[in-house]
C-alpha cells in the first residue's frame, strides 16, 4: 500500500471540489446509519476525511478513525480533536486496540488500494478486534472487469444530482492528467467479484452476507458484511 498511502498523503484530484467531497461523505454516512451499533464502537478503517464522523458518533457510543496517510490523520486530529466520542488513531493507537472491543469495522472504498496478498492478514486483525456478534463491512468494492466508462458515467450522474456537474467534468480531466494512473499501474488496483471476496472472507473465518445495495455513491459496486463464524 506504500505508493497509495503516499498518493493520499499529498494533494490530489480525486474530488472535483468541496461540494463533491461533502456529497460523497453525506451519501456514505446516510447509507451507514442503519448499520451502526447503538451503544457500540465503530472502527472506520481508511476513513479519509470522515466528514460524517460526528453524526456517526451521535448514533453510537464511540467512533475510532484510522487512515494510513499521516497528513490525513493530522487534519482529522485538528478538526475533531476534543469531539465527544470520536478518536483519531495513528498506527500505534490502532495496534494498541484491545481484542473484542469493536462492534463494527467499516472499510469503505479501500479494498482496491490493498494488495490481495495483504488482505488475509488484515482480515485476521479485524476479526480479532470484533466483539462477539460484531460485524465487518467491506463496502464500495470495485467489481472485476468494470469498464472505466461505467465508473465515469456513475460519477457524472452523481455530480448532476448534487449540483457539481461542471466541476466534475473538469475533475475527470485533471484526474486523467494526474499521477493517479501511474500509481495504479505501479502499485496495482485490487478488484473482486462478490463470489471471490466472499470466499476470501469465509477462509478468514467469517460468515458472509451481501447487502442489497452498495454503501456509497456508486451503485454498480457492492458491499459484503462478515460475521465471525
Amino acid at each position: 500500500m506504500t505508493l497509495w498511502i503516499d498518493f493520499w498523503d499529498r494533494p490530489n484530484a480525486i474530488y472535483a471540489d468541496q461540494r463533491n467531497l461533502e456529497a460523497h461523505f453525506d451519501r456514505i454516512t446516510h447509507d451507514l446509519m442503519p448499520h451502526l451499533p447503538s451503544g457500540g464502537t465503530v472502527l472506520d478503517f481508511g476513513c479519509g476525511e470522515a466528514l460524517g464522523a460526528e453524526a456517526m458518533a451521535r448514533a453510537c457510543r464511540q467512533v475510532l478513525l484510522f487512515d494510513g496517510a499521516p497528513s490525513v490523520r493530522r487534519k482529522l486530529a485538528a478538526r475533531l480533536g476534543g469531539t465527544p466520542r470520536v478518536r483519531v488513531l495513528d498506527e500505534a493507537g490502532l495496534a494498541a486496540q484491545p481484542a473484542g472491543g469493536v462492534d463494527l469495522v467499516t472499510v469503505v472504498s479501500v479494498l482496491q488500494y490493498i494488495a490481495k496478498p495483504d488482505l488475509p492478514g488484515l482480515l485476521a486483525r479485524w476479526r480479532e478486534l470484533l466483539a462477539p456478534g460484531g460485524r465487518l463491512m467491506l463496502a464500495d468494492v470495485v467489481v472485476t472487469g468494470t469498464p472505466m466508462l461505467r465508473d465515469v458515467r456513475s460519477q457524472l450522474e452523481f455530480a448532476a444530482r448534487h449540483g457539481f456537474l461542471t466541476t466534475a467534468l473538469g475533475g475527470i480531466v485533471r484526474m486523467a492528467l494526474s499521477d493517479y494512473r501511474r500509481v495504479r499501474q505501479e502499485n496495482g488496483f485490487s478488484t473482486y467479484t462478490p463470489e471471490e471476496l466472499s470466499a476470501v472472507l469465509e477462509r478468514a473465518g467469517f460468515t458472509v452476507e451481501r447487502l442489497p445495495a452498495n454503501i456509497g455513491p456508486t451503485p454498480h459496486r457492492f458491499t459484503l458484511v462478515g460475521r465471525p463464524a
